[in-house]
Protein backbone atom coordinates (compact mmCIF):
# COMPACT_ATOMS: atom_id res chain seq x y z
CA UNK A 1 0.00 0.00 0.00
CA UNK A 2 1.58 3.29 -1.11
CA UNK A 3 0.02 5.16 1.80
CA UNK A 4 1.51 2.81 4.40
CA UNK A 5 5.08 2.95 3.17
CA UNK A 6 6.40 4.80 6.21
CA UNK A 7 4.39 3.06 8.90
CA UNK A 8 6.36 1.36 11.66
CA UNK A 9 6.25 -2.45 11.80
CA UNK A 10 4.30 -2.67 8.57
CA UNK A 11 6.22 -5.88 7.90
CA UNK A 12 4.07 -7.52 10.55
CA UNK A 13 1.17 -7.55 8.11
CA UNK A 14 0.35 -10.75 6.29
CA UNK A 15 2.22 -11.21 3.04
CA UNK A 16 0.44 -9.46 0.18
CA UNK A 17 -1.16 -11.40 -2.67
CA UNK A 18 0.66 -10.40 -5.84
CA UNK A 19 0.53 -11.46 -9.48
CA UNK A 20 3.46 -13.73 -10.33
CA UNK A 21 3.81 -12.11 -13.75
CA UNK A 22 2.69 -8.50 -14.05
CA UNK A 23 2.87 -8.70 -17.84
CA UNK A 24 -0.18 -11.00 -17.78
CA UNK A 25 -2.88 -8.34 -17.77
CA UNK A 26 -6.48 -9.18 -16.86
CA UNK A 27 -7.40 -8.90 -20.54
CA UNK A 28 -4.77 -11.52 -21.43
CA UNK A 29 -6.15 -14.16 -19.07
CA UNK A 30 -9.86 -13.37 -19.16
CA UNK A 31 -10.75 -16.18 -21.55
CA UNK A 32 -9.03 -18.75 -19.33
CA UNK A 33 -10.82 -17.78 -16.11
CA UNK A 34 -14.33 -18.03 -14.72
CA UNK A 35 -16.21 -14.81 -14.00
CA UNK A 36 -15.31 -14.79 -10.30
CA UNK A 37 -11.69 -15.80 -10.95
CA UNK A 38 -11.32 -12.99 -13.48
CA UNK A 39 -12.77 -10.36 -11.15
CA UNK A 40 -10.46 -11.48 -8.33
CA UNK A 41 -7.38 -11.50 -10.57
CA UNK A 42 -8.32 -8.10 -11.97
CA UNK A 43 -8.59 -6.64 -8.46
CA UNK A 44 -5.24 -8.10 -7.37
CA UNK A 45 -3.48 -7.05 -10.59
CA UNK A 46 -4.84 -3.51 -10.55
CA UNK A 47 -4.10 -2.86 -6.89
CA UNK A 48 -0.58 -4.28 -7.10
CA UNK A 49 0.22 -2.38 -10.28
CA UNK A 50 -1.18 0.84 -8.84
CA UNK A 51 0.93 0.44 -5.68
CA UNK A 52 4.08 0.53 -7.84
CA UNK A 53 3.07 3.65 -9.77
CA UNK A 54 3.52 7.36 -9.14
CA UNK A 55 1.04 9.42 -7.15
CA UNK A 56 -1.70 11.28 -8.94
CA UNK A 57 -1.10 15.03 -9.27
CA UNK A 58 -3.87 17.59 -8.78
CA UNK A 59 -3.90 21.29 -9.50
CA UNK A 60 -5.80 23.02 -6.72
CA UNK A 61 -7.12 26.56 -6.95
CA UNK A 62 -8.47 28.52 -3.98
CA UNK A 63 -10.39 31.78 -4.35
CA UNK A 64 -11.24 34.28 -1.61
CA UNK A 65 -14.21 36.46 -2.48
CA UNK A 66 -14.71 39.83 -0.78
CA UNK A 67 -18.31 40.97 -0.37
CA UNK A 68 -18.51 44.02 1.85
CA UNK A 69 -17.48 42.99 5.35
CA UNK A 70 -17.78 39.30 4.52
CA UNK A 71 -15.32 36.85 3.00
CA UNK A 72 -16.24 33.73 1.07
CA UNK A 73 -13.90 30.91 0.12
CA UNK A 74 -14.20 28.47 -2.75
CA UNK A 75 -11.73 25.90 -4.01
CA UNK A 76 -11.47 23.51 -6.91
CA UNK A 77 -9.14 20.73 -7.96
CA UNK A 78 -8.26 19.42 -11.38
CA UNK A 79 -6.45 16.20 -12.17
CA UNK A 80 -3.22 17.01 -14.04
CA UNK A 81 -1.51 13.60 -13.96
CA UNK A 82 -3.39 10.32 -13.52
CA UNK A 83 -0.54 8.36 -11.96
CA UNK A 84 -1.80 5.18 -10.28
CA UNK A 85 -5.40 6.28 -10.87
CA UNK A 86 -5.01 5.36 -14.53
CA UNK A 87 -5.01 1.74 -13.36
CA UNK A 88 -6.96 1.68 -10.11
CA UNK A 89 -9.57 4.15 -8.95
CA UNK A 90 -12.21 3.83 -6.25
CA UNK A 91 -15.81 4.33 -7.26
CA UNK A 92 -16.09 7.45 -5.11
CA UNK A 93 -12.83 9.10 -6.22
CA UNK A 94 -13.63 12.61 -7.38
CA UNK A 95 -11.02 13.59 -9.92
CA UNK A 96 -12.37 17.06 -10.58
CA UNK A 97 -14.40 19.17 -8.17
CA UNK A 98 -15.75 22.68 -8.29
CA UNK A 99 -14.06 23.76 -11.51
CA UNK A 100 -17.28 25.15 -12.96
CA UNK A 101 -17.50 27.55 -10.02
CA UNK A 102 -14.18 29.28 -10.62
CA UNK A 103 -13.47 28.86 -14.32
CA UNK A 104 -12.68 32.20 -15.94
CA UNK A 105 -12.04 34.01 -12.64
CA UNK A 106 -8.91 36.07 -12.13
CA UNK A 107 -7.67 38.42 -9.42
CA UNK A 108 -9.65 41.44 -10.65
CA UNK A 109 -12.92 39.70 -11.51
CA UNK A 110 -16.14 41.26 -10.24
CA UNK A 111 -18.81 38.76 -9.29
CA UNK A 112 -22.56 39.28 -9.26
CA UNK A 113 -24.69 37.73 -6.54
CA UNK A 114 -27.38 35.58 -8.14
CA UNK A 115 -28.64 33.87 -5.01
CA UNK A 116 -27.81 33.59 -1.31
CA UNK A 117 -28.64 30.27 0.30
CA UNK A 118 -28.78 30.65 4.09
CA UNK A 119 -28.03 27.55 6.12
CA UNK A 120 -27.72 27.07 9.87
CA UNK A 121 -25.26 24.46 11.11
CA UNK A 122 -25.11 22.93 14.57
CA UNK A 123 -22.23 21.14 16.22
CA UNK A 124 -22.52 17.44 15.49
CA UNK A 125 -21.45 14.64 17.84
CA UNK A 126 -18.48 12.53 16.74
CA UNK A 127 -19.41 10.08 14.02
CA UNK A 128 -19.71 6.41 14.87
CA UNK A 129 -16.70 4.31 14.00
CA UNK A 130 -16.67 2.41 10.76
CA UNK A 131 -14.31 -0.51 10.27
CA UNK A 132 -11.97 1.77 8.31
CA UNK A 133 -11.98 4.61 10.86
CA UNK A 134 -11.50 2.14 13.73
CA UNK A 135 -8.45 0.65 12.03
CA UNK A 136 -7.08 4.15 11.45
CA UNK A 137 -7.53 4.98 15.15
CA UNK A 138 -5.81 1.74 16.20
CA UNK A 139 -2.90 2.62 13.91
CA UNK A 140 -2.62 6.13 15.36
CA UNK A 141 -2.64 4.79 18.93
CA UNK A 142 -0.07 2.11 18.15
CA UNK A 143 -2.44 -0.71 19.10
CA UNK A 144 -2.29 -3.96 17.18
CA UNK A 145 -0.67 -4.77 13.87
CA UNK A 146 -1.99 -4.87 10.31
CA UNK A 147 -2.39 -8.63 10.61
CA UNK A 148 -4.57 -8.28 13.75
CA UNK A 149 -6.95 -5.48 12.77
CA UNK A 150 -9.41 -7.62 10.80
CA UNK A 151 -9.58 -10.45 13.40
CA UNK A 152 -10.10 -7.88 16.17
CA UNK A 153 -13.09 -6.32 14.41
CA UNK A 154 -14.49 -9.74 13.48
CA UNK A 155 -14.26 -10.82 17.12
CA UNK A 156 -16.04 -7.84 18.65
CA UNK A 157 -18.86 -8.21 16.12
CA UNK A 158 -19.11 -12.00 16.57
CA UNK A 159 -19.28 -11.62 20.36
CA UNK A 160 -21.97 -8.95 19.95
CA UNK A 161 -19.96 -6.23 21.71
CA UNK A 162 -20.77 -4.04 18.72
CA UNK A 163 -23.39 -4.24 15.99
CA UNK A 164 -22.75 -3.24 12.41
CA UNK A 165 -25.49 -1.30 10.65
CA UNK A 166 -24.76 -0.13 7.13
CA UNK A 167 -21.10 0.86 7.57
CA UNK A 168 -21.30 2.08 11.17
CA UNK A 169 -20.36 0.19 14.34
CA UNK A 170 -22.64 0.67 17.35
CA UNK A 171 -21.83 -0.44 20.89
CA UNK A 172 -24.41 -2.93 22.17
CA UNK A 173 -25.76 -3.25 25.70
CA UNK A 174 -23.51 -6.29 26.14
CA UNK A 175 -20.53 -4.29 24.90
CA UNK A 176 -21.27 -1.50 27.38
CA UNK A 177 -21.53 -4.01 30.22
CA UNK A 178 -18.27 -5.76 29.32
CA UNK A 179 -16.46 -2.43 28.92
CA UNK A 180 -17.66 -1.21 32.32
CA UNK A 181 -16.54 -4.46 33.96
CA UNK A 182 -13.11 -4.28 32.32
CA UNK A 183 -12.67 -0.65 33.38
CA UNK A 184 -13.59 -1.55 36.95
CA UNK A 185 -11.60 -4.77 37.32
CA UNK A 186 -8.65 -4.24 34.96
CA UNK A 187 -8.12 -0.47 34.64
CA UNK A 188 -4.41 -0.73 33.84
CA UNK A 189 -4.83 -3.45 31.21
CA UNK A 190 -7.53 -1.67 29.19
CA UNK A 191 -5.57 1.57 29.33
CA UNK A 192 -4.51 2.65 25.83
CA UNK A 193 -0.96 3.48 26.94
CA UNK A 194 -0.55 0.03 28.50
CA UNK A 195 -1.58 -1.70 25.29
CA UNK A 196 0.78 0.38 23.16
CA UNK A 197 3.62 -0.15 25.66
CA UNK A 198 3.04 -3.90 25.66
CA UNK A 199 3.19 -3.90 21.86
CA UNK A 200 6.56 -2.13 22.07
CA UNK A 201 7.83 -4.63 24.65
CA UNK A 202 6.82 -7.55 22.45
CA UNK A 203 8.66 -5.90 19.56
CA UNK A 204 11.74 -5.70 21.78
CA UNK A 205 11.40 -9.39 22.63
CA UNK A 206 11.19 -10.18 18.92
CA UNK A 207 14.32 -8.12 18.27
CA UNK A 208 16.17 -9.85 21.11
CA UNK A 209 16.79 -6.72 23.17
CA UNK A 210 14.49 -7.76 26.05
CA UNK A 211 14.17 -11.18 27.68
CA UNK A 212 10.62 -12.54 27.36
CA UNK A 213 10.78 -14.03 30.85
CA UNK A 214 11.39 -10.57 32.28
CA UNK A 215 8.29 -9.24 30.51
CA UNK A 216 6.13 -12.09 31.84
CA UNK A 217 7.63 -11.83 35.33
CA UNK A 218 6.75 -8.14 35.52
CA UNK A 219 3.28 -8.51 34.01
CA UNK A 220 1.74 -11.76 35.20
CA UNK A 221 1.58 -11.32 39.02
CA UNK A 222 -0.54 -8.16 38.76
CA UNK A 223 -2.80 -9.79 36.17
CA UNK A 224 -3.26 -12.90 38.30
CA UNK A 225 -4.15 -10.80 41.32
CA UNK A 226 -6.67 -8.74 39.33
CA UNK A 227 -8.36 -11.86 37.94
CA UNK A 228 -8.72 -13.41 41.40
CA UNK A 229 -10.12 -10.18 42.81
CA UNK A 230 -12.57 -9.89 39.91
CA UNK A 231 -13.84 -13.43 40.43
CA UNK A 232 -14.66 -12.61 44.05
CA UNK A 233 -15.95 -9.06 43.81
CA UNK A 234 -17.63 -8.62 40.45
CA UNK A 235 -21.36 -9.13 40.29
CA UNK A 236 -22.99 -11.22 37.61
CA UNK A 237 -24.35 -9.09 34.80
CA UNK A 238 -27.52 -10.20 33.07
CA UNK A 239 -28.51 -8.69 29.75
CA UNK A 240 -32.27 -8.61 29.44
CA UNK A 241 -33.76 -10.29 26.38
CA UNK A 242 -35.31 -7.99 23.80
CA UNK A 243 -39.07 -8.58 23.75
CA UNK A 244 -40.77 -8.55 20.34
CA UNK A 245 -44.37 -8.19 19.22
CA UNK A 246 -44.33 -11.72 17.80
CA UNK A 247 -46.70 -13.92 19.79
CA UNK A 248 -45.78 -17.52 20.58
CA UNK A 249 -48.09 -19.90 18.70
CA UNK A 250 -48.01 -22.41 21.55
CA UNK A 251 -48.52 -20.43 24.77
CA UNK A 252 -49.34 -16.87 23.72
CA UNK A 253 -46.34 -15.13 25.31
CA UNK A 254 -44.44 -12.41 23.45
CA UNK A 255 -41.32 -14.03 22.02
CA UNK A 256 -37.83 -12.68 22.75
CA UNK A 257 -34.68 -12.38 20.66
CA UNK A 258 -31.98 -14.91 21.45
CA UNK A 259 -28.57 -15.51 19.92
CA UNK A 260 -27.29 -18.79 18.57
CA UNK A 261 -24.32 -20.01 16.51
CA UNK A 262 -25.99 -18.71 13.35
CA UNK A 263 -27.18 -15.38 14.74
CA UNK A 264 -30.52 -14.16 16.07
CA UNK A 265 -33.63 -16.27 16.51
CA UNK A 266 -36.95 -15.93 18.34
CA UNK A 267 -37.62 -18.04 21.41
CA UNK A 268 -40.45 -18.30 23.86
CA UNK A 269 -39.57 -16.80 27.28
CA UNK A 270 -41.53 -19.65 28.87
CA UNK A 271 -38.61 -22.06 28.40
CA UNK A 272 -38.34 -24.87 29.52
CA UNK A 273 -42.13 -25.26 29.76
CA UNK A 274 -42.49 -23.95 26.21
CA UNK A 275 -39.68 -24.67 23.74
CA UNK A 276 -41.16 -22.94 20.71
CA UNK A 277 -38.67 -21.10 18.47
CA UNK A 278 -38.90 -19.22 15.20
CA UNK A 279 -36.42 -17.70 12.77
CA UNK A 280 -35.78 -14.01 13.35
CA UNK A 281 -36.83 -12.02 10.30
CA UNK A 282 -35.32 -8.54 10.16
CA UNK A 283 -37.64 -6.31 8.15
CA UNK A 284 -36.07 -3.56 6.03
CA UNK A 285 -39.19 -1.42 5.57
CA UNK A 286 -39.62 -2.17 1.86
CA UNK A 287 -42.59 -3.90 0.24
CA UNK A 288 -42.04 -7.03 -1.82
CA UNK A 289 -42.32 -6.11 -5.53
CA UNK A 290 -44.08 -9.43 -6.22
CA UNK A 291 -46.74 -9.70 -3.52
CA UNK A 292 -46.60 -6.47 -1.50
CA UNK A 293 -45.67 -8.05 1.83
CA UNK A 294 -42.54 -7.09 3.80
CA UNK A 295 -39.03 -7.84 2.54
CA UNK A 296 -36.79 -9.33 5.22
CA UNK A 297 -33.06 -9.83 5.51
CA UNK A 298 -31.98 -13.46 5.63
CA UNK A 299 -28.68 -15.33 5.70
CA UNK A 300 -27.41 -18.38 3.90
CA UNK A 301 -25.81 -21.25 5.81
CA UNK A 302 -22.45 -19.65 5.10
CA UNK A 303 -23.59 -16.33 6.57
CA UNK A 304 -24.05 -14.40 3.34
CA UNK A 305 -26.88 -11.86 3.44
CA UNK A 306 -29.74 -11.85 0.99
CA UNK A 307 -33.22 -10.34 0.87
CA UNK A 308 -36.47 -12.22 0.41
CA UNK A 309 -40.19 -11.98 1.02
CA UNK A 310 -41.49 -12.71 4.51
CA UNK A 311 -44.09 -14.94 2.85
CA UNK A 312 -41.47 -17.37 1.56
CA UNK A 313 -41.92 -20.08 0.24
CA UNK A 314 -45.31 -18.92 -1.08
CA UNK A 315 -43.54 -15.89 -2.60
CA UNK A 316 -40.17 -16.65 -4.20
CA UNK A 317 -38.80 -13.08 -4.39
CA UNK A 318 -35.06 -12.96 -3.67
CA UNK A 319 -32.26 -10.41 -4.15
CA UNK A 320 -28.59 -10.36 -3.18
CA UNK A 321 -28.64 -6.54 -3.15
CA UNK A 322 -30.73 -4.63 -0.63
CA UNK A 323 -33.96 -3.36 -2.24
CA UNK A 324 -35.07 0.23 -1.65
CA UNK A 325 -38.55 1.71 -1.50
CA UNK A 326 -38.08 3.95 -4.53
CA UNK A 327 -39.31 2.66 -7.87
CA UNK A 328 -37.22 2.99 -11.00
CA UNK A 329 -38.31 6.22 -12.75
CA UNK A 330 -37.37 4.71 -16.10
CA UNK A 331 -39.12 1.33 -16.11
CA UNK A 332 -41.11 1.24 -12.86
CA UNK A 333 -39.27 -1.80 -11.49
CA UNK A 334 -37.73 -2.10 -8.05
CA UNK A 335 -34.31 -0.65 -7.27
CA UNK A 336 -31.43 -1.92 -5.14
CA UNK A 337 -28.44 -0.45 -3.32
CA UNK A 338 -25.08 -0.74 -5.06
CA UNK A 339 -22.37 0.95 -3.02
CA UNK A 340 -22.98 4.69 -3.00
CA UNK A 341 -25.63 4.38 -5.71
CA UNK A 342 -29.05 2.87 -6.21
CA UNK A 343 -29.77 1.09 -9.45
CA UNK A 344 -32.62 -0.61 -11.23
CA UNK A 345 -32.58 -4.34 -10.55
CA UNK A 346 -33.29 -4.95 -14.23
CA UNK A 347 -29.87 -4.85 -15.90
CA UNK A 348 -31.53 -4.29 -19.27
CA UNK A 349 -32.95 -1.02 -17.94
CA UNK A 350 -29.60 0.21 -16.63
CA UNK A 351 -30.94 3.18 -14.64
CA UNK A 352 -28.55 4.36 -11.88
CA UNK A 353 -28.60 7.35 -9.54
CA UNK A 354 -26.63 8.57 -6.53
CA UNK A 355 -27.88 7.39 -3.16
CA UNK A 356 -29.37 10.25 -1.09
CA UNK A 357 -26.99 11.34 1.69
CA UNK A 358 -29.54 10.68 4.41
CA UNK A 359 -29.76 7.05 3.29
CA UNK A 360 -26.05 6.33 3.67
Amino acid sequence: DKKNGSKKKIQDAHEAIRPTDISLTPADVKESLSRDQFRLYQLIWKRFTASRMSDAVYETTAVRIKAGEYRFNVSASKLKFDGFMSVYKDEDDDVQTGNKLISGIDENSELKLDNLDKKQHFTQPPAHYTEASLVKTLEELGIGRPSTYAPTITTIIARRYVAKENKNLYVTELGEAVNNIMLKAFPTIVDINFTATMEALLDSVEEGTVDWKTVIRNFYPDLDESVKAAEKELENVKIEDEVTDVVCDVCGRNMVIKYGPHGKFLACPGFPECRNTKPYLEKIGVACPKCGKEIVMRKTKKGRRYYGCEDNPECDFMSWQKPVAKKCPKCGGYMVEKGSKIACADENCGYVEQKPKYAE
